[in-house]
């Protein structure tokens, strides 16, 4: 089940991972609950969603000059996410705005939150995809 010790061990392998498979000056850092307009200038998608709605975690892209530029959330998804109608048209919205801006929304189930290796690999193809490392 989603929890807050759910959460800090998801955010714990993140950070690890992470960690483990950028290199080359790249530095990232995490942040939890993230408004969605904090993310993006702007949607089409769902005004209300748009200014209310938060990601679950969000990785930026720490620049030299410090300044912290988003470049993937990741949500992490129980149950109510397959079964409630309301959460589902609201995780089909939120894709809808990040697939606007050209950004990527991971999903993980939270039964996997706490499995290194998975989250590790989902990191490895996002990051194989986006600078070819």
């Amino acid at each position: 089940p989603y929890s807050s010790e759910t959460e800090a061990a998801f955010l714990e392998n993140l950070n690890h991972a992470l960690d483990n498979i950028l290199y080359g000056g790249r530095r990232c850092v995490i942040h939890r609950e993230v408004g969605i307009s904090k993310v993006f200038r702007d949607s089409e998608v769902n005004p209300d969603l748009f200014y209310s709605g938060r990601f679950d975690f969000v990785v930026f892209e720490r620049t030299r000059d410090r300044q912290e530029i988003p470049i993937l959330a990741i949500e992490l998804d129980g149950k109510e996410h397959e079964e409630d109608r309301v959460v589902q048209v609201r995780d089909q919205e939120k894709q809808e705005i990040c697939r606007q801006h050209g950004f990527e929304l991971i999903r993980i189930e939270n039964t996997y939150a706490r499995r290194y290796h998975h989250i590790k690999e989902i990191l490895i193809r996002y990051f194989e995809k986006l600078y070819r490392i």
